[in-house]
């Protein structure tokens, strides 16, 4: 059995051990969530479209269009290139890393034992809608929510991670449960099982752990990057605003610093 806590340790501090997703933090809050599409980016409010932008050139709010002049839509086009040109990627990075642990929490039980256990698959349900909250990506879009970015590395390396925390430890009982009630009936070989186990979680937390750091690193890249560019996001929204005073009330980039 010691054998075993070892390797779900192993498991547990490769999920956790994430260093900071960025060194230099921007201090940058979204203010409203964002849908995007090929052709369309909605500024959503409390689950209602509140600001729409079609094919970077038209502007409505609030349902009403809003006539621009060409200098006016030139303005509009830059905002809804910045938004383009950072938001998908940030959620693709967000969202890649954790999916991956995800099914290799599943792939550690799978073949382990016959019972199906219900505490993992309900705590990674947990932690897949906890993502979907913040982050979700779908084949034609791309959602983020209001949020602070630079608090984007305590979602991960507390909310999801405690999260991640009780679906390993949940599934763990029900393997001990397994286990035990083959070796009680003598089926099978326990230790051969137990050693198996063993291998593959080792393999797989040494798996994990490279693909968590490599988006750490990927993140860490990037910040200057996302911060440069919504600093000038922030700037050409303020253009925007100054051009049509009802975008004022759906402030969608705050530079806090």
């Amino acid at each position: 059995m010691a054998l075993l806590s070892r390797s779900i340790l192993a498991l547990a501090v490769a999920l956790f051990s994430t260093t900071a997703l960025a060194q230099k933090q921007c201090d940058v809050e979204l203010r409203h969530g964002l849908i995007i599409t090929d052709d369309v980016i909605r500024i959503v409010d409390k689950g209602q479209t509140r600001v729409q932008i079609n094919n970077n050139n038209q502007l409505f709010i609030r349902g009403y269009w809003v006539d621009l002049s060409t200098d006016e839509s030139k303005v509009l086009q830059q905002f809804s290139l910045g938004i383009r040109q950072t938001v998908p990627e940030l959620v693709n990075l967000a969202t890649d890393g954790v999916n991956l642990g995800l099914s290799a929490i599943e792939h550690v039980v799978e073949g382990m034992t016959d019972k199906q256990s219900e505490v993992l698959k309900t705590q990674l349900q947990y932690v897949e809608r906890a993502l979907m909250d913040k982050f979700k990506r779908g084949d034609d879009f791309f959602f983020i929510a209001p949020q602070s970015l630079s608090k984007i590395d305590d979602f991960f390396t507390k909310d999801i991670s405690k999260k991640i925390h009780s679906a390993v430890h949940g599934s763990l009982g029900a393997i001990l449960m397994s286990l035990g009630d083959a070796f009680k009936s003598r089926e099978g070989n326990i230790e051969d099982r137990m050693n198996d186990m063993s291998q593959r979680m080792d393999i797989i937390s040494k798996e994990i752990d490279k693909s968590l750091q490599l988006k750490a690193r990927q993140l860490e890249l990037k910040a200057s990057e996302y911060c440069e560019c919504l600093n000038a996001l922030d700037i050409t929204e303020s253009k925007l605003q100054a051009i049509v005073p009802g975008m004022v009330n759906f402030d969608l980039v705050q530079i806090k610093s």
